[in-house]
């Protein structure tokens, strides 16, 4: 290729690359330079200009502030909660929605669904059926004459109740991954496993499942990391509490720099909490290289 050819070819990636690469840089490394800063000042979103260097001493508050700790626990214990539930009941609807049985599409529609339903939709309409004293749910239990529950007022119910909802909510994304790796494995295999008298759970355990390896870690990463990263259910639900039961790292964020002015020590938690999101996505690419060497 000639020079000319070069400079056309060079001007062509940057007239179809280069808006990407401007607002990838404007909208998220730019930020993230930003909260670094940030992290390093004491000021307030009032008052911005009069600031104060502290260097590290936003991350010492970090590690000494039990309510930054109690976030970082809560958020830990909800991502694990939802990935214990969504992954099992996703699987087997997915291995439902693979077989040839009746109600396939009704099943698709009714787990998809929530999916593309906004998340503050989802968590208004959950907040009206868990309530107290009027919450369908509630009103169906007294119906039944069965005991009320306290749900998003109770600091033993409270997150238990989110976990719930989020089910709910993310089972057909997850569903949608678990489905798209069944459609890939060949039918020979199976259909060899059962003329060697297979059974059901049989075929799933010795097939399905060590074949599905790098989908069922693709798909934990992906709703550990979403789950982590959860603001709307603790901001519309809860309000992070009762008592920061439900006070999820993000909203926790929100809430140090917006209601408590304290920005310098929002940023240091979005480091941390950055890093550890990373870290999340580092372990996922170097188990998908080790899976896919297998």
């Amino acid at each position: 290729m000639d020079a000319a050819g070069k400079l056309r070819h060079w001007a062509t990636v940057a007239v179809f690359v280069g808006p990407f690469l401007g607002m990838l840089i404007l909208f998220q490394y730019v930020p993230v330079v930003a909260m670094l800063r940030d992290s390093l000042y004491d000021f307030s979103l009032l008052n911005p200009d009069r600031r104060s260097f502290v260097a590290l001493g936003n991350y010492l508050t970090l590690l000494e502030d039990p309510d930054r700790q109690q976030a970082f626990l809560v958020t830990f214990v909800f991502a694990f909660g939802v990935v214990a539930t969504v992954i099992p009941v996703s699987f087997a609807i997915a291995i439902y929605l693979n077989g040839r049985l009746p109600a396939r599409a009704i099943v698709r529609t009714v787990v998809f669904l929530p999916v593309v339903t906004s998340v503050v939709v989802i968590a208004t309409m959950w907040t009206f059926l868990l309530d107290p004293s009027n919450g369908l749910i509630n009103n169906a239990l007294a119906t039944l004459g069965l005991p009320r529950g306290e749900y998003l007022t109770s600091k033993s119910q409270a997150l238990p109740s989110i976990i719930v909802m989020m089910l709910w909510q993310q089972t057909g994304f997850a569903t949608v991954l678990f489905l798209s790796g069944l459609q890939g494995i060949p039918r020979d295999l199976e259909d060899a496993a059962r003329v060697d008298g297979c059974g059901p759970w049989q075929r799933v355990r010795f097939v399905v499942i060590p074949l599905l390896a790098r989908t069922t870690v693709f798909v934990v990463v992906i709703m550990t990391v979403f789950s982590l990263q959860a603001f709307a259910p603790s901001l519309v639900m809860t309000g992070g509490g009762p008592e920061g039961t439900t006070n999820f790292v993000a909203y926790d964020i929100y809430a140090l720099a917006f209601q408590l002015q304290m920005p310098g020590l929002a940023s240091a938690v979005s480091v941390v909490f950055m890093v550890i999101v990373l870290t999340i996505s580092l372990i996922q690419m170097r188990v998908l290289r080790a899976k896919g060497a297998e």
